[in-house]
């Protein structure tokens, strides 16, 4: 009890300065969401080292594949096919309106050139081409929002703490090193933040890997006050199931138009902020070979409109192939 009294008296004297600030968004960022709520229609794109394998992007932690194993799949990268003017325009005649694209799925694969770490696009392939730069030149010459998925997972990183997923991919240490990886991690999406032009917004993924330890920590206020340090328009949405937390400026439903929960991630109250919901053209969201199951025209279409009724926008998702081609 006294170190707890102790540890709230600390907490009072800090420098105003020093302590996490209400959020409140600027007149920029307000008319992003305004932006963003008339969209409607978005493209999501999931491409990563685990298109190689063709069997879907959970297949590192689905298949227990060792860390050390899998990083070698970079060695043999080379999408000779990705052409970012051909993508984005296919993108824009769809009638979309933004792009999100993986920066770094839980594979921990970067798909730009980050400093952070030499596991990367550019360092580890044999491509040696900055994708996203490409892609984010092409989006803002054609006049496309570019959103950035980032996960907050890694099952590739040994300073990355273990939660329910990636436990069987041969990292040394479960707890890792919580501050060497958040460091990492913030430095990564500085880099993402001012490197690549405007970003329409920060689409983060992995909260829930912790939900059976609910005293972890993610630490998501200073990491949202960054972001929106660096570009205050840029909106931030977290696919994390739940009511959207404080600084949050979109809300994510996964699978599930608002109000719905018949894929059973999406059963959180609907807020007040823009909506967003994801979804599938088949089964997977990336690249898999003999999943050829995909849903109708009509019942895609019926989707975007039921899910512009609802005032939502669908994040249609698309998994690249190997060589850089689209799926026709």
């Amino acid at each position: 009890m006294k170190a707890l009294f102790i540890s709230f008296l600390l907490l009072t004297l800090l420098p105003a300065s020093m302590k996490p600030q209400a959020y409140h968004p600027t007149k920029e960022n307000l008319e992003s969401r305004q932006e963003f709520r008339d969209s409607k229609f978005g493209i999501f794109l999931h491409w990563g080292l685990y298109a190689m394998l063709a069997t879907g992007e959970w297949t590192m932690t689905n298949k227990n594949l060792d860390y050390k194993e899998y990083a070698k799949l970079a060695g043999g990268f080379y999408p000779s096919k990705f052409d970012a003017a051909r993508w984005v325009s296919a993108i824009k005649a769809s009638g979309a309106k933004y792009i999100c694209f993986t920066t770094r799925h839980h594979e921990g694969f970067s798909m730009f050139h980050t400093r952070c770490s030499d596991y990367n696009i550019v360092d580890a392939t044999p491509f040696k081409r900055d994708i996203l730069k490409e892609l984010a030149d092409e989006c803002h010459k054609q006049g496309i929002r570019l959103h950035l998925y980032y996960s907050h997972i890694d099952w590739f990183r040994e300073d990355a703490p273990w939660g329910r997923t990636g436990r069987g991919t041969g990292r040394p240490n479960p707890k890792g090193n919580w501050n060497s990886y958040y460091s990492f991690m913030n430095n990564q999406l500085t880099e993402l933040l001012t490197g690549y032009g405007k970003i329409g917004a920060i689409w983060f993924d992995g909260w829930w890997d912790q939900d059976q330890n609910p005293d972890f920590n993610w630490q998501l206020p200073e990491q949202y006050a960054m972001i929106h340090r660096l570009q205050p328009s840029c909106l931030i949405g977290n696919n994390h199931h739940q009511e959207p937390f404080a600084g949050e400026d979109i809300q994510i439903f996964e699978r599930d138009l608002p109000g719905e929960n018949r894929a059973g991630l999406s059963g959180q109250n609907i807020s007040s902020l823009p909506l967003e919901t994801c979804e599938t053209m088949n089964g997977m969201w990336g690249y898999k070979i003999t999943d050829q199951d995909y849903k109708s025209v009509k019942t895609l279409v019926h989707y975007l409109v039921k899910a512009a009724g609802k005032d939502a926008n669908l994040l249609m998702n698309i998994g690249p192939q190997p060589d850089g081609e689209l799926p026709a």
